[in-house]
């Protein structure tokens, strides 16, 4: 074998090695990325009041629209605290309208993923499970910052998906009096 010829079966025998070692992806399976992301406000009641309202993602990418979606944020506080500042060339806001849930309930981002369909938002809605239940209701926001998404997985809706997690109430401790 000539000298050239050497290098380069080695190399295709190397590939060929390597994707005979892959673990098999499942028939379906989906390829994930988990996308690091920075709260900026978190807040239990805002925005619109729209009774029935479902749940609103909003993508954010240019300070315009950031303008529009904390205005909305803050539409029913008696003042809007300043605009926070965004570097859009690299960066992009996510802003999540919950829904209406009840008055021991919170609900929180706890992980972003990028898969072949688009972003995923993993939300824990966590209530106390006490006999006596508030009788408001909260309507959660949370806007938080992450790395700028490619366009293909912004025209694509968002899927929330939500964990609940219910805390059981404890009566007060009478020793403790």
């Amino acid at each position: 074998m000539t000298a050239t010829v050497r290098p380069v079966r080695n190399a295709l025998l190397s590939v060929a090695v390597l994707l005979f070692l892959a673990p098999p992806m499942a028939s379906g399976q989906q390829l994930e990325d988990t996308v690091p992301f920075e709260t900026i406000v978190k807040y239990m009641f805002g925005g619109p009041f729209e009774p029935g309202a479902s749940p609103v993602v909003y993508f954010v990418t240019d300070r315009r629209e950031w303008k529009k979606v904390w205005k909305l944020t803050h539409i029913t506080f008696p003042a809007r605290p300043p605009l926070p500042e965004i570097d859009f060339s690299n960066r992009m806001v996510l802003a999540v309208f919950h829904e209406y849930i009840g008055g021991s309930c919170n609900r929180s981002i706890q992980k972003l993923v990028v898969t072949e369909d688009g972003l995923e938002v993993f939300v824990r809605q966590t209530c106390l499970d006490c006999p006596v239940q508030p009788a408001n209701v909260n309507k959660p926001i949370e806007i938080v910052q992450i790395e700028r998404l490619e366009k293909t997985i912004r025209k694509k809706d968002p899927k929330l998906v939500v964990e609940l997690q219910t805390i059981p109430c404890k009566p007060p401790d009478p020793a403790s009096n």
